[in-house]
C-alpha cells in the first residue's frame, strides 16, 4: 500500500498553574522559589556564608538548564484529566465523530493505576461529554518506555495506515505526564506537567511521515520511578550521557536506512543533517537539546573537509586513547563540546533548525512523553510567526526515554500547514496561567491539604476534573 500517513493536528494541554523559578527579563532577580533553594557543595551539603545559607542564583536556572517556569497541576488534576482535556480539544477542533476513532493510544510514565489502562479512564471521562457508549469501538492501550512512550504508539498508528487497515478511521496518540522530583533535589527545577493529543490520519493535513525509523535500546538505570514512590530517581549526568549516545545510535540507524532506500542521497562533503530544515528532540530541559545536537554534529561532521574550520577555532576533539582514565577523557570531551556549542559553525545550524522549539520547555518544564511534541509544536509555531514558509520543509524528530531507548523519524511539512499551525494556541495557553506561591506549590507537590481549607488553588472551568478517589478507584467529571 502507498497510502500517505502522518499528523493532521497536535493539541497540548497544560495545567493553569505554574511556579516561577527565574525571571527571563530580570535573570539575576530572585524569585520566591530561588531564594529558598540553596547552593550545595560536591557532597550535597548546603553552603553557608556568614551563617546564612546561600540562595541559588536564578540566572543558574536560565543559563544552566534553561527553564523559567514549571507547570504544576491543581488538586483536581492528574494525568487522566490532562489527557482527557487534550483529546477532547482535538476532537472538537477537528469535528471528529467518536465512531471514526479507532484508538486512543496512551504513552505515560505517571499513570495512576498499576492495572487499569489510563486510556480506559480517559475514555470513560470523555464519554461524560461525548455520550455513554460513544467510544465503545475505540481501543485504549497504554505503552511505557519512559519519555519515548508515544514514539511506539505513533509508529503503530503509521503502520496501521500504511497497511491499508484504517478504512476511514483515525487514531489519536496521547502522551500525558506529571514530572515530579524530590523537593530541594537537583532534578526539582526540571519538573513540569502537560498532555498532548496527536491526530494521525491517512492523507494528513500537517506532516507526512517517511517509512524510515531508526531506533536504539539499552537496559540501564540512570532514571526510574519505583511503584512505591511518587517522585522519580535520576542520575542526571549519567542520563545525559545515555541520551547523547542513544540519539546518535538511533540517528545512525535512521541514516543507514534512509540512504539505502534512496530517501536521502548525500553529495560529497554533505552530512545527513544538511537534509533537515527542522529538528525536534526530547527536552528534559532546554539546554539538553543543544547538548544532544552538538554531540550529533561532532559525530557526523568531523570526517568532512569543513570540520577544519572548527579545528582552527577550538582545536582537535580529544580522543580516548590520549587519557589514562575514562573520567579524565569525559571531562576534556565535555569541555570540547562546550566550546563547540559556542562556535559559529554550530550556532548557525542550531538556530536555524532547532532553537525556536525551546519555548515550550522554557515556560513549562519537562513533561516526559509530551516533551518532544512540545518542541515540535513550538518550533512550527514560532517559525510560522516569523513569516517562514514551512511548506515542503523536511523535518526530523527524535524521541528519547531513559532506561534507555531512542527513536528517530522524518517528515515533510504539507501545503496548507499554516491553517493547522495557527490553531495551536500553545503560547496563549502558557501566557494565561496563574503563578503559585511557594507554599501552595510545596503543598501540592507533597499532596498535603492546602492552607485555609481550600479544595483547590483555582476553581475548575470548562475542563475535566478528578472528583474523588474511593478505595483507590478514581472518578471524573466535566465542569462547565
Amino acid at each position: 500500500m502507498n497510502k500517505s500517513a502522518g499528523v493532521s493536528d497536535i493539541v497540548i494541554s497544560v495545567p493553569r498553574l505554574y511556579i516561577q523559578i527565574a525571571n527571563r527579563d530580570k535573570p539575576n532577580e530572585h524569585t520566591e522559589y530561588s531564594s529558598h533553594r540553596y547552593e550545595r557543595d560536591k557532597d550535597g551539603k548546603i553552603i553557608y556564608d556568614k551563617g546564612e545559607p546561600v540562595p541559588i542564583s536564578p540566572a543558574k536556572y536560565l543559563n544552566g538548564i534553561g527553564v523559567a517556569k514549571m507547570s504544576r497541576p491543581d488538586t483536581y488534576q492528574d494525568a487522566v484529566t490532562l489527557a482527557a482535556n487534550a483529546v477532547y480539544e482535538l476532537i472538537e477542533r477537528n469535528n471528529i465523530r467518536p465512531k471514526e476513532i479507532n484508538r486512543i493510544e496512551i504513552g505515560t510514565e505517571t499513570g495512576p493505576d498499576e492495572s487499569k489502562s489510563i486510556g480506559m479512564y480517559v475514555l470513560g471521562t470523555l464519554e461524560k461529554k461525548l455520550g455513554k457508549g460513544s467510544l465503545k469501538r475505540c481501543a485504549t492501550p497504554e505503552g511505557k518506555a519512559a519519555c519515548a512512550s508515544t514514539a511506539f504508539a505513533f509508529e503503530n498508528a503509521l503502520d496501521w495506515i500504511w497497511s491499508g487497515r484504517s478504512n476511514g478511521s483515525c487514531r489519536i496518540i496521547c502522551g500525558t505526564d506529571i514530572a515530579n522530583y524530590g523537593l530541594n533535589s537537583g532534578g526539582e527545577p526540571t519538573q513540569g506537567a502537560a498532555a498532548v493529543a496527536v491526530l494521525v490520519k491517512p492523507e494528513p493535513k500537517l506532516l507526512e511521515f517517511d517509512k524510515v525509523i531508526g531506533q536504539y535500546t539499552e537496559d540501564e538505570g540512570s532514571f526510574y520511578r519505583p511503584s512505591f514512590s511518587h517522585v522519580a530517581f535520576v542520575n542526571g549526568k549519567e542520563s545525559e550521557k545515555k541520551y547523547m549516545i542513544a540519539m546518535r545510535e538511533a540517528f545512525d540507524h535512521y541514516a543507514e536506512q534512509a540512504i539505502e532506500s534512496g530517501l536521502i542521497s548525500l553529495k560529497p562533503g554533505e552530512s545527513l543533517t544538511d537534509h533537515f530544515d527542522l529538528l525536534s528532540f526530547h527536552q528534559p530541559f532546554p539546554k539538553m537539546i543543544e547538548k544532544a545536537y552538538s554531540a550529533l554534529k561532532i559525530h557526523e561532521d568531523r570526517q568532512l573537509p569543513r570540520w577544519q574550520s572548527v579545528v582552527k577555532e577550538i582545536g582537535e576533539k580529544p580522543e580516548r586513547e590520549d587519557f589514562e582514565t575514562e573520567e579524565e577523557y569525559e571531562i576534556k570531551e565535555e569541555e570540547f563540546r562546550k566550546k563547540f556549542r559556542n562556535t559559529k559553525f554550530f550556532q548557525e545550524s542550531f538556530q536555524a533548525k532547532m532553537a525556536d522549539g525551546r519555548e515550550f520547555s522554557i515556560e513549562s518544564g519537562n513533561s516526559y512523553t509530551v516533551s518532544t511534541w512540545g518542541h515540535l509544536q513550538s518550533l512550527l509555531s514560532l517559525k510560522d510567526k516569523k513569516g517562514e514558509n514551512l511548506t515542503g520543509k523536511r523535518g526530523g524528530i527524535g524521541f528519547f526515554g531513559s532506561g534507555c531507548v531512542a527513536v528517530g523519524q522524518s517528515y515533510t511539512v504539507l501545503p496548507g500547514c499554516q491553517n493547522v499551525i495557527r490553531s495551536f494556541n500553545l503560547m496563549e495557553k502558557l501566557r494565561d496561567r496563574t503563578a503559585l506561591s511557594l507554599q501552595d506549590y510545596e503543598d501540592l507537590h507533597e499532596q498535603r491539604p492546602l492552607s485555609d481549607g481550600r479544595k483547590f488553588v483555582l476553581s475548575p472551568e470548562h475542563e475535566f476534573t478528578l472528583t474523588k478517589i474511593e478505595n483507590g478507584y478514581r472518578y471524573y467529571n466535566f465542569v462547565e
